[in-house]
């Protein structure tokens, strides 16, 4: 696999990448988590690769502090679509999502929930490799994470009411000239935003079982950028069973880099809970699944000698799509 790189992401990678396949899709995807404890995550599927046929679509989820959740999502026309190629500028219906002045301004409503938000990047856009986490002569599958990590404010909406936040947030960027599950059988997906640490990963499923994995994972310290590799391991320690979907999926996991670049990691996830648990939309013969866990974490970074032990509580989660 090519050498990952901390350096090698633009503007454009987070831009449009139109193509005109029936299995194409691209989504623009943010989350953010506030003091107040408020949390939200936004999508604008510009083709919604959960929905056959690919169809332009808006969705928004917020937690509550009382650990309720507020959806919004809609179908929007094509004709009410644009996007920029050289960099995000994406609008959906009166829903948009841009970069300008330095900064990531959102906006979305849908059925009551709503959210108006500006993203400012503390760490500098990162791709994996050159972009793409596969490639081959007839598909590309794309990932591009423009805000790996960022301080978010403005407003959440819930039946029109407005709430100030503040907080921690994210955004990346998907596409693909074929449909996911004829590239991938799954993945797992997470990250830490540790107050000093951050660590973004992702352990992509390959189609056959025999097949190697396809790893994906970038450190951070502060506002500086430590480790982008494909060298370390990701074990399963315990799967779960659920009772909603009757599928097995890995619920403690370890993960520990090679020791590249003077950087040693190692982390645990405990998960505690299961947030999100059920099947996707019937977008296929067969059934996909999606999950999302909150986990205790604890790792342990060393750089150059010196030792850093942290712990906290995080999300992570896992599709599967065959």
């Amino acid at each position: 696999m090519k050498k990952q790189s901390l350096t090698g992401y633009n503007d454009k990678d987070d831009g449009l990448h139109l193509h005109d396949g029936e299995g194409y899709y691209e989504w623009w995807y943010f989350d953010a988590q506030f003091d107040n404890g408020y949390s939200c995550v936004l999508t604008w599927h510009w083709r919604n690769a959960f929905l056959k046929p690919h169809i332009p679509t808006i969705q928004i989820f917020t937690y509550t502090p009382d650990g309720k959740r507020h959806i919004g999502t809609a179908a929007v026309k094509p004709e009410e679509c644009k996007a920029r190629e050289d960099r995000c500028d994406v609008q959906m219906g009166d829903s948009f999502c841009r970069q300008e002045n330095g900064a990531y301004n959102v906006k979305m409503h849908a059925k009551g929930v709503g959210a108006e938000l500006v993203f400012r990047n503390r760490l500098p856009g990162w791709k994996p490799a050159s972009g793409f986490i596969y490639r081959s002569k007839v598909a590309e599958q794309g990932w591009a994470i423009a805000v790996p990590r960022g301080e978010v404010e403005g407003n959440l909406y819930l039946d029109g009411q407005g709430i100030p936040v503040r907080g921690r947030g994210y955004h990346d960027h998907n596409w693909g000239t074929v449909n996911m599950y004829e590239c991938f059988r799954g993945w797992y997906w997470g990250r830490l935003f540790d107050p000093t640490y951050t660590l973004i990963y992702a352990w992509m499923l390959p189609l056959k079982e025999t097949e190697p994995s396809l790893p994906f994972l970038y450190l951070a310290k502060g506002d500086k950028p430590l480790l982008a590799t494909d060298k370390f391991q990701f074990i399963v320690e315990k799967e779960g069973v659920d009772d909603v979907t009757g599928k097995s999926t890995a619920r403690d996991i370890f993960i520990k880099s090679r020791g590249e670049e003077g950087v040693q990691f190692q982390c645990r996830l405990n998960t505690k809970r299961v947030v999100e648990c059920g099947r996707l939309p019937q977008a296929t013969d067969w059934p996909q699944y999606n999950w999302r866990f909150l986990a205790d974490y604890k790792a342990e970074i060393k750089v150059k000698g010196v030792v850093d032990s942290v712990s906290g509580k995080t999300i992570h989660e896992c599709l599967i799509l065959r």
